[in-house]
C-alpha cells in the first residue's frame, strides 16, 4: 500500500512516498536517496521499489531540496538542508513505526549526502548500499554537471542546467562541497556495500576504489563495462541483489 505523508522542513513542506507491502513484518524499511537533478520518481528509484516489494520490505522515497516538485528557490540547495531532510524522513518513519530497522540505498549525489550525514550525526542504519557514489562531488560538479565554463560559473556566481526544468546552481554550493569532501570526513567504520561501473566517466572508478581501500568495512562490486548511467539489465541485477542483501542483514 502506497501512501504520501508530508514533512515540514526548514524551508517547505515536502512529500514522502512510503510503500508498505501487504505481507510486511514491520521489521525493515529502506530509504532511497536519488542523484543530482533527479527525483524520488526517477526510473531507478521506482524500479528499486519494485524489487523491495517482491521481498516484502517497506521503503520510503523523497526529493532533496530544490529537486523535482521542490524546485522553488536555488538558495534551498545546501548540504545542511539535504542532510536535515534525510534525518527528518528517518525521524518521521521511526515515529510511525517505532520498532522498525532503517536501511538506506543512495545513488551518486545522494550517496555524497548520505556519507556526510553518517559521519556528522549518529545513525542506526542496519544496512547501507551506495550505487555509483559521487565520492569527489566537487570535481563532478565542476567537470560534468555545469554547462558553462568553470570560469564563467565562478565569475557569475551561478550556472543554469537546462534539462526538463532549469536548475540554477550557485557557486557557493560548489564551494560548500569543496569544503565538505568525503576524504575530509575521515575513516568510515560502517559496513557499506558499493556498486560502481568500471568505466564511469562521471564518478571515476579509481575514486571509489581508493575510498573502498581506505575504508576496510566497505565491499566494492565492480560492474564491468558500465558507466555512470547503468544499463537496465545491470540495474535490475543490482536491485535484485540489493533487495536480497537487505533481507539477509
Amino acid at each position: 500500500m502506497k501512501q504520501i505523508i508530508e514533512i515540514q522542513s526548514r524551508i517547505d513542506r515536502f512529500d514522502v512516498l512510503i510503500n508498505i507491502p501487504e505481507n510486511w513484518k514491520k521489521d525493515k524499511l529502506i530509504i532511497g536517496c536519488h542523484g543530482f537533478d533527479s527525483s524520488k520518481d526517477s526510473d531507478a528509484m521506482v524500479l528499486f521499489g519494485e524489487y523491495l516489494e517482491k521481498v516484502d520490505i517497506a521503503y520510503a522515497l523523497f526529493c532533496f531540496p530544490y529537486h523535482a516538485e521542490r524546485r522553488i528557490d536555488e538558495n534551498d540547495l545546501t548540504i545542511d538542508n539535504c542532510i536535515s531532510d534525510l534525518m527528518a524522513v528517518e525521524e518521521k518513519i521511526v515515529g510511525l513505526f517505532p520498532n522498525v530497522k532503517l536501511g538506506v540505498i543512495a545513488n551518486s549525489f545522494g550517496a555524497y549526502i548520505l556519507l556526510n550525514r553518517i559521519k556528522k550525526y549518529k545513525h542506526n542504519y542496519f544496512a547501507i548500499i551506495l550505487k555509483s557514489p559521487a565520492i569527489k562531488m566537487d570535481e563532478i560538479l565542476k567537470n560534468c554537471l555545469i554547462e558553462d565554463s568553470f570560469e564563467i560559473f565562478s565569475k557569475n556566481g551561478y550556472t543554469v542546467r537546462h534539462r526538463k526544468s532549469p536548475m540554477k546552481v550557485k557557486f557557493e554550493f560548489y564551494e560548500a562541497i569543496k569544503e565538505n569532501t568525503i576524504e575530509k570526513l575521515g575513516e568510515f567504520n560502517e559496513k557499506i556495500l558499493v556498486y560502481h561501473g568500471n568505466i564511469d566517466d562521471t564518478a571515476p572508478f579509481e575514486d571509489i576504489k581508493e575510498f573502498c581501500d581506505r575504508n576496510k568495512n566497505t565491499s566494492l562490486i565492480e560492474i564491468e563495462n558500465e558507466s555512470h548511467k547503468l544499463s537496465m539489465n545491470n540495474l535490475k541485477k543490482i536491485y535484485r541483489e540489493a533487495a536480497n542483501y537487505f533481507c539477509n542483514n
